[in-house]
């Protein structure tokens, strides 16, 4: 047997093998007996009729076929032993050349281990933004606050205004389509069409209204961009939203202070807090990406695919969630199935190049994390979020377990250290009123 070795990169090597036409005619042998067993063959027993007759009945591709699977395992695995080569993953495999006679030639392309070479880590400089929170950041927490208790009540004495909500019956029909389409729907008044919320205003409950409009030529449906519609809409009720009141008693029913005071600094406190972590997480960020700059990272195509795949897969799963296709994902998203693929593709780069370079670090450093610290992390968030052990280790085992706990613990560790050997200036941090 021959063997070739063409290096296309650090990560990737192809093999180029040649099986000998002996070797070839041996299988193709064996193959004749083995398919011999299953067919009947006119006056021979089965198994029993030789290699010229079994040719009228049996189809050379299947024959071909039954050789390649046969030949290419036994000569894959030696050619790897000749060439001294440990792959990360399954080959991609081409047959050149298959004759009966004749040597049989394949090629190999084989995913290597990744392979990292880790620039300076250490002194790394970064600016940590600076943290601010104002007392509008308070109000407009305070606001979403009052809005997801918010309450409705109907409105009978006046047509529809801006910013009601409104139940009706829509018939439309767009242009160049035979049937019309009717739903029951809940309109927010101010957050349609402005063409169809100028059309109802004013109307009241049991009113119809006939009218048509056109959608913009940018209109986010492809479907209805540019095209003419007519509408029938025949108001059931409108309804308007109430707010609570800001004071003593709204912050007892939603929190546990005593006085709207206290729930606005509980909040201030929690923004400085999320503020402090997303300037941590950015500070991250920064030395992760300078120290992938300065270091040779490789990896083999296949572990890119592996990534998209699962993303993939994850977008898709959101999707059906949401009773929606992967044609209205792109839609919404201005995407063609290429430009999404390639962007997935450049994320799963992104952060392979990361995660390789944080492994490597982790290993010249000795950075671990020990079965104790994964049992006192799964503690911790017991005790934080009053619940029982039990109940945690449950929720880590449809979050991958406690390998996935390990694999947080590790990059916090990985973390620590990257920020402690960094020179990190920061802004002074501020959570005064502005």
């Amino acid at each position: 047997m021959q063997v070739t070795v063409e290096h296309q990169d650090a990560c990737t090597t192809t093999l180029n093998v040649e099986v000998d036409a002996e070797q070839v005619a041996r299988t193709v042998k064996e193959v004749y007996k083995e398919l011999a067993q299953k067919i009947d063959v006119p006056g021979f027993r089965r198994g029993k009729a030789p290699q010229a007759i079994l040719e009228r009945y049996i189809s050379p591709e299947s024959v071909r076929q039954r050789a390649i699977e046969e030949l290419i395992p036994t000569a894959y695995a030696e050619a790897l032993k000749q060439a001294d080569l440990h792959p990360f993953a399954e080959p991609e495999l081409e047959v050149v050349k298959f004759e009966m006679d004749s040597p049989f030639v394949f090629k190999a392309k084989v995913p290597l281990p990744p392979k990292v070479e880790v620039g300076d880590y250490k002194g790394i400089e970064v600016e940590r933004p600076k943290v601010e929170v104002t007392d509008k950041d308070v109000e407009a927490q305070l606001e979403h606050l009052r809005e997801s208790r918010a309450t409705s009540k109907p409105v009978e004495d006046r047509g529809i205004e801006n910013g009601d909500f409104v139940i009706a019956e829509i018939t439309s029909r767009v242009e160049g389509e035979e049937n019309s389409r009717s739903t029951r729907s809940i309109l927010h008044v101010g957050t349609n069409l402005p063409d169809f919320d100028k059309a109802i205003i004013g109307m009241k409950p049991g009113e119809k209204r006939t009218f048509s409009l056109t959608y913009p030529a940018d209109f986010a449906d492809p479907d209805l961009a540019g095209k003419k519609a007519d509408f029938d809409v025949t108001v059931d009720s409108i309804r308007i939203r109430v707010l609570p009141e800001l004071n003593d008693e709204f912050a007892k029913e939603i929190s546990n202070f005593e006085t709207l005071d206290q729930l606005r600094e509980d909040i201030r406190r929690r923004l400085v807090e999320l503020r402090n972590r997303e300037a941590d997480r950015e500070v991250d960020s920064k030395i992760v990406e300078q120290i992938v700059s300065r270091s040779n990272i490789c990896f083999p195509e296949v572990m890119v695919e592996h990534e998209v795949r699962h993303d993939l897969e994850d977008i898709e799963e959101q999707v059906k969630r949401q009773n929606a296709t992967m044609e209205d994902y792109l839609r919404q998203t201005g995407q063609t199935e290429e430009q999404l693929l390639e962007s997935l593709r450049e994320a799963a780069s992104r952060r392979l190049r990361a995660g390789l370079v944080l492994g490597e670090i982790a290993n010249k450093e000795g950075i671990q994390v020990s079965d104790e610290e994964v049992e006192a992390e799964i503690d911790r968030i017991a005790t934080e979020e009053k619940t029982t052990r039990e109940a945690v280790v449950s929720f880590l085992d449809t979050q991958g377990g406690a390998e996935s706990l390990r694999n947080r613990l590790l990059n916090r560790k990985i973390f620590e250290f990257l920020r402690s050997v960094s020179n990190i200036k920061s802004a002074e941090n501020s959570a005064e009123s502005t």
